[in-house]
């Protein structure tokens, strides 16, 4: 039982929770204003009893929840509070997978000398969490990636469980093809419509025809049923692409306005693709009118990039492309793709000005966590 799932609980409301006394007990829910086309990002469990969750509409939260307390997120302050909560995790083992911004797979195969077994690591990382950084954090622990997540899931909020042999036997079996890693509302139903319930259901099923079912994913969800899971934790985010996109409160045809917002945007992939040292070869740009129509433009460069105002330039001269210029637009994004390690980009020979200032701008983010720190020219909107 060396593999722990770890997942803060209700992570973005946990965070604001904690730093407003007032909210706590409070049913919180973070992203989009009610007024807005925003959607929940996250919400507290006192909002989840009203069946709050995250994707939905602000506007259906609100009519489930006009109570509650609804907050723009605050990434950078989350950043901040993950980075605290990662540094803990590496005292204990050095092999981390990062799922996300709250959640990551830890092998501690090699650490029970240390810090005792797998449980005891994980008491003492939630004891950690809540005493220095004062949020809740569930963990799951089993053999395999799976099961540890399983475990987790089962055991949130702020719990912990250890998935055994006993559990593999008398639990797996009973619980939906739902809970399953990659079945989603879909796949589940095809499952459902062929008399496939339960995990128990999925592991006693020929792989031939389940292939029929679910094509060429039959082998891997039939090991899961059974409680296998062959994946390795892996320290090194494979991560295909990264971006942000904004949807306007009220439709924006201002070219200078939507300008404003490609440089906007251009900084914060700029910033996320530094912190990870990564750099990428391919720039998209993603425009959504009002009638929900979305068109694409990407270009791929001969050297892989990472400052803001290339991507910027790259993105902005897309949208002079792409025929909307100066048409109104309810959706604005910036993905970059086929990244690269930076330690594998050849450094130039001389740095760039814009280099110096994305690196200071960086540095003054992570000293001051949710300073507002961006360029002039974002200073007016």
């Amino acid at each position: 039982m060396n593999i722990l799932h770890c997942d803060l609980d209700a992570f973005y409301a946990a965070v604001e929770q904690r730093d407003n006394p007032h909210l706590q007990g409070q049913p919180v829910i973070i992203g989009g204003r009610p007024e807005s086309r925003g959607v929940v990002a996250t919400c507290s469990y006192e909002a989840r009893k009203y069946g709050v969750h995250s994707a939905m509409p602000a506007s259906q939260a609100y009519r489930l929840c006009p109570h509650g307390t609804f907050l723009p997120p605050d990434i950078k302050k989350y950043h901040s509070v993950s980075r605290q909560v990662f540094e803990i995790f590496t005292d204990y083992t050095p092999t981390i997978e990062p799922l996300s911004i709250d959640e990551a797979f830890l092998d501690i195969s090699g650490c029970h000398k240390l810090f005792g077994s797998s449980q005891e690591v994980g008491i003492l990382i939630r004891k950690r969490i809540k005493n220095e950084i004062g949020l809740n954090i569930s963990i799951g622990i089993a053999d395999n990636k799976f099961l540890a997540k399983l475990a987790t899931n089962l055991c949130k909020p702020d719990g912990i469980l250890l998935f055994d042999a006993n559990m593999i036997q008398n639990t797996l079996p009973k619980l939906p093809v739902s809970s399953l890693w990659s079945v989603g509302s879909k796949t589940a139903w095809r499952l459902n419509r062929a008399g496939i319930y339960t995990a128990g259901d999925l592991a006693n099923i020929s792989p031939e025809k389940l292939q029929r079912i679910v094509g060429s994913n039959a082998s891997f969800l039939i090991a899961l049923a059974q409680g296998h899971d062959q994946r390795p934790v892996c320290p090194r985010s494979d991560a295909k692409s990264m971006g942000n996109e904004i949807t306007f409160p009220i439709d924006l045809s201002d070219p200078a306005e939507i300008d404003q917002v490609i440089l906007e945007l251009s900084s914060q992939v700029g910033f996320r693709l530094r912190q990870s040292e990564l750099k990428a070869c391919t720039v998209h740009l993603k425009l959504r009118t009002p009638d929900f129509t979305t068109v694409t433009r990407s270009r791929t460069l001969g050297n892989a990039i990472d400052a803001d105002l290339v991507i910027y330039n790259i993105a902005s001269d897309l949208y002079r492309q792409s025929g909307l210029t100066g048409k109104p637009l309810r959706l604005t994004g910036i993905n970059c793709s086929n990244l690269i390690p930076c330690d594998l980009e050849q450094p130039a020979l001389f740095e760039k000005s814009s280099d110096r200032l994305d690196n200071i701008i960086d540095e003054l983010k992570n000293s001051f966590a949710g300073a507002k720190i961006s360029r002039a020219s974002l200073m007016e909107k």
